[in-house]
């Protein structure tokens, strides 16, 4: 007889199971031990595709059946033929194919030729739930034990609903962290306390270098005390709400001891959900101005249709030189200079100097 205690904690196992996929093992081992089977699994996909999530079973079925068996599994496929959350006997599907090679040489040497299987999930990727046993002179399938499974299935759907929505959104943040991390500019995310609560490679790169900015007991601080009043009064304003009944942003430099240019920083607020003020966050951005990236040659060759000569004039007007110095440095007339100038500004739409580096700048990856 299954007790409400028995009943609770494996419930309770299934959905931590949800949040850490490992406990699946506690939870599958614990219906086993309560059914006195000789294991249970949950499996996903069909025929070849298919795969074992987590299984109690025997180490060596185990194996047996992930290299060879599962492609030939005809038991579980017709559970996954099944509608959702019928629950089906092990000797009605052993008997389908009794003399099969996977009833043979799987089922019966691993004493599961018993049992009580479902799908739980309906969809293009079918999930299924067994209890495996042996053969016994009493069938495994009892009024008590299918209805302790018909009352886990809805657990086990919800967990693993759950499981994949915690999957998802996992590869959503690994795909947001991976754009962040692609951007130039450091990027650190305040929480509530000022804490830092994420920040990218390029961010974690100039608080190590301590050349003006660190991280010192979990913060960002600036290592000149002016400009850290500075720093810590924008970031307060981007999590507090001030009397005017807003968040706002700042921009300022920082100095730096090495004697580089400044690094400019951008602090604003991050939305906060209506419900929770308290867990706003903020954005600062650190824009490191010795940082002189430039569109590669191929690049705006590609774009503008610029030829080599062309290409090479527009990346040195792009730096600041000006007409002569070009001339110098790429052995060239100021003539020639001039002449390739102007088809520069024919080929990218623009007039002047100015625009042309504006157009440059905006195409940077």
């Amino acid at each position: 007889m299954v007790t409400i205690d028995e009943f609770s904690r494996v419930v309770s196992e299934i959905y931590a199971s949800s949040v850490s996929p490992a406990n699946w093992a506690v939870a599958l081992s614990d219906i086993s031990r309560i059914l006195d089977a000789t294991g249970c699994a949950l499996l996903v996909g069909a025929g070849r595709n298919r795969s074992v999530v987590m299984a109690t079973v025997p180490t060596e079925a185990y194996a047996t059946y992930s290299q060879y068996y599962h492609s030939i599994d005809y038991v579980l496929e017709a559970v996954e033929n099944s509608p959702a959350g019928l629950i089906r006997s092990g000797p009605a599907l052993v008997g389908l194919e009794p003399r099969s090679e996977f009833a043979a040489d799987f089922l019966r040497p691993f004493d599961m030729c018993d049992g009580l299987f479902a799908r739980l999930a309906v969809g293009a990727t079918p999930t299924s739930f067994l209890v495996a046993a042996p053969v016994r002179s009493e069938p495994f399938e009892t009024a008590e034990r299918v209805q302790f499974v018909s009352a886990l299935i809805r657990h086990l759907q919800q967990a693993l609903h759950t499981q994949d929505h915690f999957a998802e959104l996992g590869r959503a943040a690994k795909d947001i962290t991976e754009v962040i991390d692609a951007i130039r500019h450091g990027i650190v995310i305040v929480g509530a306390r000022r804490g830092v609560v994420d920040l990218n490679s390029a961010a974690e790169q100039i608080l190590k270098s301590c050349d003006g900015l660190c991280i010192r007991a979990g913060s960002i601080e600036a290592t000149r005390a002016s400009t850290n009043e500075q720093v810590q009064g924008s970031i307060t304003r981007a999590l507090v709400e001030q009397r005017c009944g807003s968040r706002s942003g700042d921009s300022f430099a920082c100095s730096r001891p090495s004697g580089k240019r400044p690094y400019i920083i951008h602090v604003l607020p991050l939305a906060a959900k209506m419900d929770n003020p308290s867990a706003a966050k903020a954005l600062v951005m650190i824009i490191d101005p010795e940082q002189e990236p430039e569109p590669p040659k191929m690049l705006i060759r590609r774009l503008f249709g610029l030829t080599n000569a062309e290409a090479d004039v527009a990346l040195r007007v792009m730096r600041g030189g000006g007409l002569k110095p070009i001339s110098a440095d790429l052995a060239l007339s100021r003539a020639t200079v001039n002449t390739h100038l102007q088809h520069i500004f024919d080929k990218t739409g623009t007039h002047r100097q100015a625009e042309l580096v504006r157009v440059l700048l905006a195409i940077i990856p």
